[in-house]
């Protein structure tokens, strides 16, 4: 009779089960034809000559032992601190947990354009990869996470290693390594919904679902998110969609200790986001914050007005298939993979009282009267392919009792192929121009290539690591840019040999683990696509050499972690920010033969009671080049050029990299399921160009949030959570990124620039349902 009760309760459970599971089938059906609706929508925006296809980006990871997190300065973030810091969406909630880290938005509410720096290097020095595939784009070198939109939502971790770290596909690590992995299927069905609204018309909307396992070889996951805001700038609005698509077919097992699958992974973001790249002049910060000049412009009564059209428009799909394969008797794995990238967009801006000569027309003639200039309305676009094979392999070896040893063989090649153009699609006064007149059009073709050899041994508490990768890159530009000059120009890097070496040693006593840790890396790095053909000076840009020291002790102990990180970053020929951007807000940098950073990371971690958690940490730091001559340019009271003015410093302090950089995490748990997040960072003072000029700068400032959370208990059928963040508790007004141009102007001193100020004290709340 019991048997067959039991029967009768998992019959009822596997119909369930079932019923769950065709549920979660019918809506990833669903939210898969939604996203082809999107993406058919989305192409009506980009011109009709344009082809869009779908395919993207595959990869394998390395699976070096644990004790890599002991020989590199490394933070991982977990699921739960992830889904616990999401808000509104911004990856920036998601990078204010990182040590070190500082981040900026154009619309100032962390939604849209997002930027960040580590120990004061830029994120085109930041190598980023997703699921081991190179992120970076492969001209630029930076990773412009607003392409995928509410990217956290599909995180499972992030691992983050300050500086050069281990050797990693992409671009070149100057500043850290950051490898996010991505949702893997879950094995049981499950719908999970969250919608959230909140501070400048901000709506976050996502749903994901699972089939769970079916029938113990297949399982796919899939997530749709929909964020809308009309940020804390003027004109700032965004409309992000993404879709994500992940999912395992588990291959026959010849032996027991044989376990291969394949993995498919696809990612398809949209962004429509209004322009806010200039900034705030100096002079409107106290009386007109939010100002933003991007799309203003007069009517013929003199009346400003604003295009409304003034966006970037962009849209980028990554496809990533994998082959892994484990034996766990052999102590063997590898993995395989190929990837595709598929990035289409342009942004459109309204130009004012413009030459025609500057777009390649003759001027235009009224009667008797010769027209040189009239306002114009633009589109730039990309079109670019990004695609390549990944190869890894490990194999281990006991070689006796307490010795192991690892050897690692990685391997990478992919190809950017890349189209630059833009189009005139009005203007005031134009003669017989074709529809969508073309003004320029430029490529961009670079194949890149690395292989990577490693060695660990491990002995005991004694860990040692070295590898050696070798990076060859072949880049080819051609055509003209958009101010009608010829940029065609070729590189080879072929002698980009990287080592790298750490050993670390742990000890217990008394149930406290204590480890000491020494590693060096080095790096070399191309210049980008932008420091090649906005060059100051004409002064072509040279490959740049770091080498990273770092000396570290970590301390272990059942309720208190400790961390002390001590780094020499050697520089030789540093690609540093001149404080300008050209004409698409990209910042402008030079070569410096001298410079170094050098600092102090402290992180700790105390948890004396269950419902009280304290983290915090700091970044102490001096950032210098050396014997450094500053230039600026100088004009005539006739704004006629006359030359350059140099100025010879002995010693200044790097652009954009403050000597603190600290932060506080309390986190309560006042009662069961409720929990407060209290976050604070605090940011010194930054000069925004390299001549350390106290006049312009970026001040210190100190801003906290706050973050609730309720699991509601005693729902049998569903998971509800209730959350709620106060963003900026203390309204502080501060600036978090700015630029500036400086000239010399008849004598005397000429300046101009641009603030991007963040929002003041702001709200978002929202339900998380899950069943």
């Amino acid at each position: 009779m019991k048997l067959e009760v039991r029967s009768q309760k998992l019959e009822v459970r596997s119909k369930k089960l079932e019923c769950r599971r065709q549920l979660c089938l019918s809506l990833i059906a669903f939210l898969i034809v939604n996203c082809q609706l999107s993406i058919l929508h989305s192409q009506n925006l980009l011109s009709d000559s344009l082809v869009f296809r779908e395919l993207e980006p595959v990869e394998i990871l390395s699976k070096a032992p644990e004790s890599l997190e002991k020989t590199f300065s490394a933070t991982t973030i977990t699921r739960t601190a992830i889904q616990n810091n999401l808000g509104n969406g911004s990856i920036n909630n998601l990078f204010d947990q990182i040590p070190s880290m500082v981040t900026t938005s154009d619309a100032g509410t962390g939604v849209g354009y997002t930027y960040m720096r580590l120990r004061g290097v830029d994120q085109t020095r930041i190598n980023v990869t997703f699921n081991g595939i190179a992120l970076n784009d492969a001209e630029s070198q930076g990773t412009w996470l607003v392409n995928l939109p509410d990217f956290g939502a599909v995180v499972q971790s992030l691992n983050v290693q300050r500086g050069v770290g281990m050797s990693n596909n992409g671009a070149a690590a100057f500043g850290a390594s950051m490898n996010f992995n991505t949702l893997k299927p879950n094995y049981q069905p499950f719908v999970e919904i969250t919608s959230a609204a909140g501070s400048f018309n901000t709506f976050r909307n996502s749903v994901t679902a699972s089939t769970g396992m079916v029938k113990d070889v297949v399982s796919a996951t899939v997530s749709y998110s929909n964020i809308l805001s009309n940020g804390y700038m003027n004109y700032a609005k965004a409309n992000l969609n993404s879709l994500f698509f992940t999912g395992d077919v588990f291959l026959p097992k010849k032996r027991k200790e044989n376990l291969s699958k394949l993995n498919i992974n696809i990612f398809y973001g949209n962004e429509k986001t209004g322009l806010a790249w200039n900034g705030v002049p100096s002079n409107l910060l106290k009386t007109n914050r939010k100002y933003n000049s991007c799309g203003l412009y007069q009517d013929a009564d003199g009346k400003q007005q604003h295009y409304n059209n003034e966006t970037d428009n962009y849209q980028q799909t990554h496809f990533q298939l994998f082959y892994d394969y484990k034996n766990s008797k052999k102590r063997f794995e590898m993995n395989i993979g190929a990837h595709l990238t598929r990035g289409l967009g342009y942004y459109e801006q309204y130009k004012v009282d413009r030459k025609f000569s500057a777009y390649g027309l003759p001027n235009f003639e009224l009667k008797d009267t010769t027209i040189k200039k009239t306002d114009f309305i633009t589109r730039k676009y990309l079109n670019n392919y990004f695609y390549g094979f990944v190869f890894n392999a490990t194999k281990e070896f006991v070689v006796k009792e307490e010795h192991i040893l690892f050897l690692s063989a990685r391997a990478a090649l992919n190809n950017y192929a890349g189209k630059h153009y833009g189009t005139i699609i009005w203007g005031k006064y134009l003669n017989n121009i074709p529809p969508d007149y073309e003004w320029y059009r430029g490529t961009g073709n670079k194949w890149q290539g690395n292989v990577v050899a490693s060695l660990g041994y491990i002995y005991k508490g004694w860990f040692s690591y070295i590898d050696f990768q070798y990076r060859y890159i072949h880049y080819k530009i051609k055509g003209l840019d958009d101010k009608l000059t010829d940029i065609t120009q070729k590189y080879v890097w072929n002698k980009f040999v990287n080592p790298k070496a750490a050993v670390s040693y742990s000890w217990k006593k008394r149930n406290i683990e204590h480890t000491c840790y020494l590693s060096f890396a080095m790096a070399n790095r191309e210049p980008t696509r932008s420091d090649l053909i906005d060059a100051p000076f004409d002064k072509t840009p040279e490959s740049e050499t770091l080498y990273d020291f770092e000396l570290g002790y970590t301390l272990n102990m059942e309720k208190f972690k400790f961390n002390a990180n001590g780094y020499y970053m050697l520089y030789h020929n540093q690609l540093v920010l001149t404080g300008q951007i050209n004409d698409v807000g990209a910042a402008i940098m030079t070569n410096v033969k001298n410079s170094y950073r050098l600092g102090i990371e402290l992180v700790a971690n105390y948890q004396p009671v269950k419902f009280f958690h304290w983290k915090i940490s700091g970044n102490f730091s001096l950032n210098k080049i050396l014997n450094y001559e500053n230039f600026i340019e100088e004009y005539d009271e006739n704004w006629e050029f006359i030359g350059l003015k140099s100025t010879f410093m002995k010693t200044t302090t790097i652009s954009f990299s403050p000597a603190v950089v600290a932060s506080n995490i309390f986190q309560f748990y006042p009662f069961k399921n409720f929990s407060v997040n209290l976050v604070t960072q605090f940011v010194s003072k930054q000069y925004i160009d390299n001549s350390q000029d106290n006049n312009h700068i970026l001040k210190p400032y100190c801003v906290s949030h706050l973050n609730l959370m309720y699991d509601i208990p005693k729902l049998k059928k569903l998971n509800l959570t209730l959350f709620f963040s106060v963003n900026n508790i203390f309204n502080k007004m501060y600036e978090s990124n700015a630029w500036i141009w400086r000239a010399q102007v008849g004598g005397d001193a000429y300046f101009e620039d641009g603030y991007f100020p963040q929002a003041g004290i702001n709200f978002l709340g929202g339900v998380k349902v899950k069943f």
